[in-house]
């Protein structure tokens, strides 16, 4: 019997796990890697059998706010949001997703620049990098993927040994455990660190060469870091609830920029952010690069917050905002399922903008009124179905070729810009988990009155023509366009053949020199339903992929067997589709994944064989040629 512990404090909490869950899994599944100090300076790729399931194949995309603010490092600082999140526990998370929807998925990266996997604690291990598929996601979404170091406090199991080993330093001034770090994070893809210190009587001496440790870190590598608000300069931990002397030199020393971003603990009122944001000034920082935290674990969208220190006159005041334990949504869940999700995620991130979230006197706000979504479609191909990642069944072109449940972020289709700036009372607007064209997933939008729908913020130059592809259909007395809204204002609009089957409907947008499209969009006329299926626009032919060869390890069973698959070769934005050939002569879906090393749970077989097919595809969804293998489990 499993048993959880959850810990909360006066900072930060954490989650400990006590007799592991893995026999849910497969006898040779891959797990997410975790640490402890001395263990990490033994790892390494080489010796880690894991270590090819753990790796991020997804570059972090460009993203943009408008036409004229790019969010790169060298961008003008805007306000932005960093979310923590524990969606699972420290130990045995397995490497590349589950064979069920009862797992957290994350559907509103739009709204966030940073994305930090919690976990840590002190039976399990303290060093946690984000697991390859979270990674897959954010990148995707051009959000940076954060791991964690996680010192908890003496009372709660936390060892001042631990601290001691993190910071141990070489004659020549190196620091073991950042290059260990640094190894890591370029091994596995993922950009940068949050260090969460709360162990206390520690030496005097620590807080200095903490310092010390970060300034190499910094200095050694581009990756980022993300610093808590718990330790002061002396070693102390004492939560200052802002940014002040005695805790500004892990955000800013001198001409050196310690931490990217700087959470401040969470007991803060309006002064304390304003004295924050007027010294980070004074250093030469931007007030951005501050992020005063919410702690919304145990009532997600339900948490007292101190709104007007955060937000004035309707857009974010003093410092951006970081959020802990966001997956809440999922936590205060009872039935678990996507759709129930879904809504508290409706509810989290909109707040009162979509859905009313009234309780006694409080509302809460929610982000999407007050930060501007961000976006990644600034270039051609795009194509999305509207996948969750994760499905109670897997369809390809309408049809359903795999009845299993499953959840796997790394093939998480980029989700509208905007879900869903609508009038609920005109159209109710949601994610599909029953009916899907391609994945587990699609659009829907129901109700009795006419609406426009916005969907994706788009950044594409109609230097040439695109082409834009529409898959839909529709329940009902209903008619729908899809619209382009240009930069120049004009409103390009396209009706759709109402059918009760999936439909593809191919729409040409002519050229507009020196115009971008910026919006992609529907309107929806009538009583009835739409499903949206797939959107997908090209300026030109996109080249097929090369379907990579690949070889098999089987982990044979009583009719049944495990996999391990590696593709000799990968490309830049391609997935690999794979399929086995079942006894009534079907293909059935085992996955889809963008990384190297693919781990497959369970297989049925007969007489020893298995017939496998592998097809890649691309981003963009030009496909390459089937490669079909037939293996002897048997051995």
């Amino acid at each position: 019997m499993n048993k959880e512990i959850l810990v909360c404090l006066v900072g930060l909490c954490f989650l400990t796990k006590i007799n592991a869950q893995e026999g849910k899994y497969g006898e040779n599944q891959p797990y997410s890697s975790y640490w402890f100090v001395k263990e990490l300076l033994k790892w390494s790729p080489d010796n880690d059998i894991d270590a090819k399931f753990n790796i991020s194949q997804v570059a972090l995309a460009s993203r943009f706010l408008n036409d004229s603010t790019d969010l790169n490092d060298n961008a003008q600082k805007v306000p932005g949001i960093i979310a923590l999140m524990a969606p699972h526990t420290t130990n045995f998370h397995p490497s590349q997703g589950f064979s069920s929807v009862k797992q957290y998925a994350f559907p509103f990266w739009q709204q966030i620049d940073y994305f930090v996997q919690w976990g840590g604690s002190s039976n399990e291990g303290i060093i946690v990098p984000p697991t390859a598929f979270w990674t897959d996601a954010a990148h995707k979404n051009g959000v940076k993927s954060i791991g964690t170091v996680f010192f908890p406090p003496n009372v709660y199991g936390g060892r001042e040994e631990w601290v001691y080993e993190f910071l141990e330093q070489n004659e020549d001034g190196s620091f073991p455990v950042a290059d260990k770090l640094i190894e890591v994070a370029n091994t596995y893809n993922f950009d940068g660190w949050f260090i969460n210190q709360e162990t206390y009587d520690l030496d005097g001496e620590v807080g200095a060469l903490m310092q010390q440790f970060i300034s190499y870190y910094r200095t050694q590598s581009q990756l980022k870091l993300v610093w808590y608000d718990a330790m002061i300069a002396d070693s102390r931990v004492i939560w200052q609830d802002e940014l002040n002397n005695h805790n500004q030199m892990y955000f800013q020393k001198g001409d050196k920029s310690m931490s990217d971003v700087f959470f401040i603990n969470f007991r803060y009122n309006e002064v304390n952010l304003e004295d924050s944001k007027a010294l980070a000034q004074e250093l030469g920082r931007s007030e951005w690069d501050l992020y005063a935290g919410i702690d919304v674990q145990s009532k997600s969208y339900k948490t007292p917050v101190k709104w007007d220190a955060l937000y004035k006159d309707g857009k974010p005041n003093n410092t951006s905002i970081g959020i802990y334990w966001s997956n809440a949504t999922f936590d205060i869940s009872e039935s678990k399922t996507p759709a129930d999700v879904y809504a508290n995620e409706q509810k989290f991130w909109n707040g009162g903008s979509s859905i009313e979230t009234r309780f006694g006197s409080r509302t809460w706000l929610g982000f999407a009124d007050y930060f501007e979504p961000r976006s990644v479609i600034n270039e051609l191909p795009f194509k999305t179905n509207f996948n969750y990642g994760l499905g109670h069944f897997y369809n390809e072109h309408g049809n359903t070729v795999s009845k299993n449940e499953w959840h796997n972020l790394s093939i998480q289709d980029v989700l509208p810009t905007w879900q869903f700036q609508v009038d609920s009372t005109k159209v109710k607007a949601s994610i599909d988990f029953e009916d899907s064209y391609t994945g587990g997933s699609s659009l829907l939008f129901e109700g009795t009155e006419d609406a426009q729908i916005p969907l994706y913020k788009t950044k594409i130059n109609l230097d040439k023509n695109v082409k834009l592809n529409v898959i839909s259909k529709t329940i009902g007395t209903v008619a729908i366009e899809v619209y382009a809204q240009l930069s120049n204002g004009e409103v390009l609009t396209y009706p759709l053949s109402s059918s009760s089957s999936w439909r593809k409907h191919k729409i040409t947008i002519p050229v507009h020199k020196n115009i971008t499209i910026s919006k992609i969009g529907i309107y929806k006329r009538g009583n009835g339903s739409v499903y949206l299926g797939e959107i997908s626009m090209h300026a030109v032919k996109e080249s097929r992929p090369l379907t990579s060869s690949f070889t098999v390890k089987t982990f044979a069973g009583e009719n049944k067997v495990e996999l391990y698959v590696h593709f000799s070769s990968i490309e830049k934005n391609v997935y690999h589709n794979l399929y086995y050939i079942n006894a009534k002569n079907e293909r059935v879906w085992l996955g889809k994944t963008p990384a190297q090393d693919f781990y497959i749970s369970h297989i049925p077989t007969k007489n020893g064989m298995l017939n496998l097919e592998v097809q890649s595809e691309s981003f963009g969804g030009a496909k390459g040629k089937i490669i079909r293998k037939r293996v002897n489990v048997s051995q």
